[in-house]
């Protein structure tokens, strides 16, 4: 055996314990990234399990706000008309009662000018 031939078988062994060696690191690898891998899938139905609940209790809750909006909208819906025809009453009722009372005060004004003229006295 030649020299050449000593450094190829060596140079053979050296690199098939390179390669044996990557083999060895690429399985650890793929078996760390296995056991992460089952690892999440665990915590993302843990996660899950405790969301679903939590989405119903919200999915309840919204539609009671939704319930309780509407009764606040009818609620405003009717104070509103309530108020329109507080506002026309308290018009109506303005109109009505300031007529005669100017006309009450005018008369009473034009009276006691009358009176006084009549007495003798100026105003």
């Amino acid at each position: 055996m030649s020299a050449m031939d000593l450094v190829a078988v060596v140079a053979a062994v050296l690199g098939a314990i390179a390669l044996a060696g990557g083999c060895v690191a690429f399985f650890a690898a793929a078996t760390r990234l296995r056991a992460a891998a089952r690892e999440l899938e665990a915590a993302a139905a843990a996660f899950a399990d405790a969301a679903e609940p939590l989405v119903e209790d919200l999915n309840s809750s919204v539609e009671r706000a939704a319930g309780e909006v509407e009764r606040v909208e009818h609620l405003l819906d009717l104070s509103s008309g309530i108020g329109r025809r507080v506002e026309g009453a308290t018009g109506a009722t303005y109109r009505a009662l300031t007529t005669p009372v100017i006309k009450g005060a005018a008369v009473a004004e034009g009276t006691r000018r009358a009176a006084r003229r009549l007495g003798g006295r100026r105003s």
